[in-house]
């Protein structure tokens, strides 16, 4: 399934774990305390949009003490550091300095694969899309996430101009219209 993140993710390597529990994945982050804006195609699906997506995107809140939660919820999800082309990367700890070095850390965990991206294409990071007029909270599965409008989702994938992005743009587009329409 093709990856929705980040340009360095190639968009043929697949889900290193045939099962995608978002629930659960949402459940270990809010557990944990840490505050995060779901973006990217999940986000999309969260508003109505129609196509299947295999991973999740988040962009945390980059606080030191935000982070070191990241870092936690990520062990209890026996999370594993990916490079680009999906392979395990042992040599890169999970902890709060390491998540602030890298723009996009791609990780698969028992409950399917989670990116982590700080800064989108096109925003300001997480105080941009935590703001209320860019996201809002949502209830799935009986927890609380704060998710990308679809405007900004719209915006991100425009900004980072990636070919897949370029081509769900006029669907995400088709989607906003009607849900704009009284």
């Amino acid at each position: 399934m093709a990856r929705d993140s980040d340009p360095s993710r190639p968009d043929d390597v697949p889900s290193r774990l045939p099962l995608f529990d978002p629930q659960a994945i949402f459940a270990a982050l809010t557990q944990h305390g840490v505050e995060f804006v779901v973006i990217g195609a999940y986000a999309a699906v969260a508003q109505g949009w129609a196509e299947p997506t295999s991973d999740i995107d988040i962009t945390p809140d980059r606080d030191v003490r935000n982070l070191q939660r990241l870092a936690d919820a990520l062990h209890e999800m026996d999370a594993r550091v990916l490079t680009a082309e999906g392979d395990a990367d042992t040599s890169w700890p999970i902890d709060d300095q390491h998540l602030r070095l890298r723009e996009t850390t791609f990780f698969a965990t028992r409950f399917g694969d989670l990116d982590v991206v700080m800064n989108p294409a096109g925003t300001d990071g997480y105080p941009d899309l935590a703001r209320p007029s860019e996201s809002f909270a949502l209830i799935l599965g009986g927890i609380e996430v704060r998710v990308a409008n679809l405007e900004r989702v719209i915006a991100s994938k425009r900004a980072s101009n990636r070919p897949k992005d370029r081509d769900a743009l006029p669907r995400l587009e088709a989607l906003l219209l009607r849900e704009r329409k009284p």
